[in-house]
């Protein structure tokens, strides 16, 4: 499943705003581009609601970044 910025964000219940600073502060990965679009799959929709999930127990960013990298070293910067 692919997903424009506004439909990702709607998805994990989130700003469109914030997608954007999840992807400044490297927590999910970027988008590919088509022409002049970004286009988010399924790992950012799964990643931004680990990233809900973590805040909601109390995990500060910067931990969740931590974390992230932790637990998939792999994943594109």
């Amino acid at each position: 499943m692919e997903f424009r910025v506004a439909s990702l964000a709607e998805a994990t219940g989130v700003g469109v705003d914030t997608v954007r600073f999840y992807q400044s502060r490297r927590l999910i990965p970027p988008p590919r581009r088509r022409g002049r679009y970004a286009i988010y799959d399924e790992r950012h929709l799964e990643r931004i609601r680990r990233i809900r999930s973590l805040l909601e127990a109390g995990f500060s960013l910067t931990q969740i970044q931590q974390i992230l990298t932790s637990t998939d070293p792999a994943r594109e910067s």
